[in-house]
């Protein structure tokens, strides 16, 4: 393919920002799981889009968090890595949300790195006329933002300027993926992402982020999908909470859970779901390679 550009697009923000959201919607496909929970999204996570001679890969990050745990650390180790390494950076700021603080932050310590940065104001479909003007205000401040938008990944509003100024800053070179290709994610590691994410939809209140899905067994012929996936937590008081009274709750999310899997792979899925417990995975290195944070 002649005249060709790629991008690698490090997608970044605050927990909730609404980052997977807009990644799954320019992409047209759930690529990265979406909940209301923090560190939803715990690794790199790409989507790819081809738009004429251009391929965009999205990278979606984890959310800014603190360092104190040993999955913390993985988590903003793999965020770090993600922007660094970017052709351009994409920071998503929640309209709504009061604290834009570390966004603020986070863009104005960009200007040490030589990487193109644009912002794009989410949800602005359901913020405050005063919220929006406040944070362009804001980001005016910051002079070598290269663009600013005005967004809203739930109705579309926006995107289309948001791509074409992507596809505009994509560098020339080969592109890096098949023109078929929508992820480097492979299948097993999205089915266990789909049922991570009923989880946490599920469970908001109930249970903490630090479940994760360890895939036991995996078989896909021409019509159908075969998976066991076993959810691991840390105490035996989640257990109860995920399996639920006659194993009523952990019935819904399996229900749920296949629903989303033959939405992407238009197979028939058997899905067979148990839950282990892990005294403390989430500071053991082998579990935190196990559930793909790390390598």
């Amino acid at each position: 393919m002649l005249n060709t550009k790629c991008a690698f697009i490090a997608v970044v923000g605050e927990p909730n920002a609404g980052k997977s959201t807009l990644v799954n919607k320019i992409v047209g496909e759930k690529i990265s799981i979406v909940s209301p929970k923090v560190q939803t999204t715990r690794r790199q996570v790409r989507g790819i889009v081809n738009l004429d001679n251009s391929q965009i890969v999205f990278i979606d990050t984890p959310g800014f968090c603190k360092s104190k745990t040993p999955l913390e650390k993985a988590i903003s180790t793999n965020f770090k890595n993600a922007y660094k390494d970017a052709d351009i950076v994409l920071l998503v700021i929640d309209a709504t949300s009061k604290y834009k603080t570390a966004s603020f932050t986070f863009a104005e310590k960009m200007t040490r790195l030589n990487i193109p940065l644009i912002v794009a104001i989410n949800k602005v479909d359901s913020a405050s006329k005063e919220s929006i003007l406040e944070t362009a205000k804001r980001l005016n401040d910051i002079k070598h933002i290269e663009n600013v938008f005005m967004v809203s990944a739930l109705t579309d509003d926006g995107l289309e300027d948001l791509i074409k100024t992507l596809k505009d800053l994509a560098p020339c070179g080969p592109w890096m993926y098949g023109a078929e290709c929508i992820t480097d994610m492979d299948l097993k590691f999205r089915l266990a992402e789909i049922t991570r994410e009923k989880i946490f939809l599920k469970l908001q209140k109930e249970l903490p982020y630090s479940v994760y899905i360890e895939t036991e067994f995996f078989k896909e012929t021409e019509k159908k999908i075969s998976v066991y996936q076993a959810i691991v937590v840390m105490k035996e008081s989640h257990k109860g909470i995920i399996i639920g009274r006659n194993a009523s709750m952990i019935t819904e999310i399996k229900r749920a859970a296949i629903s989303d899997m033959m939405a992407i792979t238009n197979k028939k899925i058997e899905l067979k779901l148990f839950v282990k417990v892990k005294e403390k995975w989430s500071e053991k290195i082998s579990h935190l390679q196990n559930a793909g944070i790390i390598d």
